[in-house]
């Protein structure tokens, strides 16, 4: 615990820094303002207690306007968009410590809140554009521990509560962009959507992998795409469709394709097959036209004659280090594992 609060404070004390570096690096003009209400030249303001506010101008239009108690942030730093009045985003500091971010969209309108608590806790709130909440969501060591999900309407749509529950997250248009299934606190499944309701892919998780299958529909529901995942790899047939019709076929083994991979014409005629090896072309690659078939040979990857592929495939079988086997012919020159 005490490993994870310091590197949240680091995290913090680095943005902060990097935000001080940029404003210096890019300061156009900068007004000193005692917490009173004078203005101050810089060097007044150094010799003094630094209470008040330092309001600078970037050379992208940026306007930035940092609150100070004794030389440290306190209270809003405010960010504005380019060239313009409107707030950006505002960093609220407690004696230097950020306590919470604000973000506004270019109407001045807040849209997202983060709110950090002891303990390595945060609060995250998202408002659509009328300022509705989207969601509430508490995290604990960056894990989800509660939240509560809202329709347009303001009525309660989902919830988590003790890490477990279901997470049902809209855009600022109210619009429904996916359904989780989460729990104890891990995503075990989740649902996108078309912005007409209709469902848009299905996809299990596993420690946060994609893991089981995988089935994407197009936004009249006809089924598009279904593929295997294991542990955040694909893994078996890969097949894409079109109109009801399977289109291509890919087999995949830990995340290299491995088989035979097949592609189809609207009618259902063969278009092409290829042999793959490890994520290697290997064997023949044969495109299939209407009057006759165009075949080239690969060995590991490697573009071939057929007289080369049966030789490297007698010679593998009786040479004992593969390895360079594969290396040499990998480097070998292009004309001569054409030559026939």
């Amino acid at each position: 615990m005490k490993t994870l609060k310091r590197l949240s404070f680091l995290a913090i004390l680095l943005t902060f820094l990097s935000c001080q570096n940029d404003e210096e690096s890019n300061v156009v003009s900068q007004q000193y303002v005692h917490k009173y209400g004078f203005d101050m030249s810089k060097n007044e303001w150094q010799s003094r207690s630094k209470e008040g506010s330092v309001i600078s101008v970037l050379d992208n239009g940026v306007t930035v306007t940092n609150t100070y108690n004794n030389g440290v942030l306190q209270g809003d730093s405010s960010y504005t968009f380019a060239n313009s009045a409107i707030i950006d985003k505002i960093y609220t500091y407690n004696n230097g410590t950020l306590i919470k971010e604000t973000l506004h969209d270019k109407a001045g309108v807040p849209y997202k809140e983060t709110t950090n608590e002891p303990d390595n806790k945060k609060v995250i709130t998202l408002w659509d554009k009328t300022g509705v909440p989207i969601n509430i969501e508490e995290y604990e060591n960056n894990n989800l521990i509660n939240a509560k999900y809202f329709k347009p309407n303001n009525e309660l749509e989902a919830s988590i509560e003790n890490q477990s529950g279901i997470r049902m997250k809209r855009d600022r248009e109210g619009e429904l962009l996916y359904k989780d299934i989460v729990k104890s606190g891990k995503l075990k499944h989740r649902s996108t959507y078309h912005p007409n309701g209709q469902i848009k892919s299905k996809v299990g998780y596993k420690n946060y992998n994609l893991h089981g299958d995988q089935i994407n529909y197009s936004n009249k529901g006809d089924v598009i795409l279904r593929m295997t995942w294991n542990n955040g790899q694909l893994d078996g047939m890969k097949t894409s469709f079109k109109n009801n019709n399977k289109m291509s076929e890919i087999p995949f083994a830990n995340g290299l394709k491995h088989g035979i991979e097949r592609h189809f014409a609207q009618d259902g005629r063969l278009k092409a097959e290829i042999h793959w090896d490890n994520d290697k072309k290997h064997g023949s690659e044969r495109i299939y036209h209407k009057y006759d078939t165009h075949i080239n040979w690969f060995y590991k990857g490697k573009a071939v004659s057929l007289k080369k592929f049966e030789e490297f495939s007698f010679r593998e079988k009786l040479i004992a280090n593969k390895d360079t086997f594969y290396e040499m012919v990998e480097n070998m020159d292009d004309l001569k594992a054409m030559k026939e």
